[in-house]
């Protein structure tokens, strides 16, 4: 079977016999979801406990400067390379008496105090790659080397799915499903409310949708198509007390607030979500970096953003937070020196960030410094893998991590302590 993904329950609309149903006489409909036509095939009814755990894997696209996140402190290199870029000692927020947070991170912080944020420094892939495309492919695959058709989140899905599960056990949120989503039967959106049925200049109600949808699509000569109908409309009905009002409330963060909003919604609410997904990007600061301690500065702005959107996404999830676990990560971090344009080039290690339930807070794993280093860049001494593969087997299901991390250590000796 081709398990492209689809919209449902719109694709192949038999769009005469729908306008006939409802009454109508124009208009265009919107699609809901993206799901893949194997998720679809005998579902039955889903199970409706939410489960113990969710895992949110946030996405920083283009290269985000790890030296910029987690500081070393007092560490003479990073001031002769990083000229008016590098964090003053005496404006890092401190994490311990080795390093210490970009001063835009004050929500973050607030979540180190609380015992919820753990960092890894010089994390990244063993296979040197510099390619925002092929360093990106090889992490939403968790691999670190060649090509895998299915990515990490997908196999970990996969493997771990039972007969009967909720079509919202994973979500990714963006228009098209998440590269580390492939594999799996999960759903990707773009918001909320695209998971409800609109016919525009009708009047139609949802409802009224739904129920001439639910008598055309039967007579479809296709399985796949009748069957990505029907678990299309049972989504429909599954967020439809959220949809219609699933706009985010005025004191929301804009820009990634956006991307974290629909994923806050459905864990507050109770939705048996399990995965989740989401991207940020504008990362790849080649240029005009600016002071840390300028508000208006790039990477300032940044910064502010992510933990503005990190915070507002703890705040609205409340007691869920304890069984909500954050992972941010990048493809790769930037070089120790600044160009001559004031900003920085592609490097090697990032930082990993750890956020939420579950969490043993604090750095871990090694730290090379700036001296000991891979042709100017900080050089990766913490397998990402081994970070995904830690998170995944402490507060998700059991499975055979090595299947999910093909080639890789992964063994919870290698683990590097990120979870309690």
């Amino acid at each position: 079977m081709d398990d492209t993904p689809i919209a449902v329950p719109l694709l192949g609309m038999d769009r005469r016999r729908f306008l006939g149903v409802v009454g109508v006489g124009g208009g265009a409909l919107a699609a809901t979801a993206w799901l893949r036509p194997s998720a679809l095939i005998g579902r039955a009814a889903a199970a409706s406990a939410a489960p113990d755990n969710v895992i949110v894997e946030i996405f920083l696209r283009g290269g985000a400067d790890g030296l910029s996140f987690v500081t070393p402190l007092g560490d003479p290199t990073l001031a002769r390379l990083r000229p008016g870029v590098a964090i003053p000692d005496a404006s890092a927020l401190t994490i311990d008496g080795r390093f210490g947070l970009h001063p835009a991170m004050v929500r973050i912080a607030g979540l180190l105090r609380d015992g919820r944020a753990a960092f890894v420094p010089a994390a990244g892939s063993p296979s040197p790659n510099r390619s925002h495309f092929s360093a990106q492919a090889m992490m939403d695959q968790g691999i670190a080397a060649g090509t895998s058709t299915s990515g990490w989140l997908g196999r970990y899905l996969q493997a771990t799915t039972g007969s009967i599960e909720d079509p919202l056990r994973a979500v990714g949120v963006g228009n098209g499903l998440a590269a580390s989503l492939r594999g799996s039967n999960a759903v990707a959106t773009p918001n909320l409310q695209s998971l409800a049925l609109t016919s525009a200049g009708t009047g139609a109600s949802s409802t009224q949708i739904a129920a001439a949808l639910r008598a055309t699509y039967p007579g479809a000569s296709s399985p796949v198509l009748r069957a990505a109908a029907a678990a299309g409309l049972d989504i429909v009905a599954e967020v439809a007390p959220i949809a219609a009002g699933a706009a985010p409330p005025a004191t929301w963060p804009t820009g990634f607030g956006a991307a974290l909003w629909p994923i806050a919604k459905l864990i507050a609410e109770g939705f048996p979500l399990e995965i989740a997904t989401a991207d940020l990007g504008g990362w790849d600061e080649h240029d005009a970096m600016g002071s840390p301690t300028d508000p208006n500065a790039n990477q300032t702005k940044l910064v502010a953003g992510l933990d503005a959107a990190v915070g507002a996404f703890f705040d609205w999830i409340g007691g869920a937070a304890a069984r909500t676990t954050v992972l941010v990560t990048t493809e790769f971090g930037r070089r120790i020196a600044l160009n001559g344009s004031g900003g920085t080039d592609h490097g090697r290690g990032m930082v990993m960030m750890v956020l939420g339930g579950g969490v043993n807070p604090g750095v871990h794993g090694d730290w090379p410094g700036l001296t000991d280093t891979d042709a100017g860049d900080v050089r990766v001494a913490n397998d990402y893998r081994r970070v995904f593969a830690e998170v995944l087997g402490r507060r998700g299901r059991a499975t055979d991590l090595t299947a999910v991390f093909p080639g890789a250590d992964v063994r919870p000796s290698t683990w590097l302590g990120v979870m309690a």
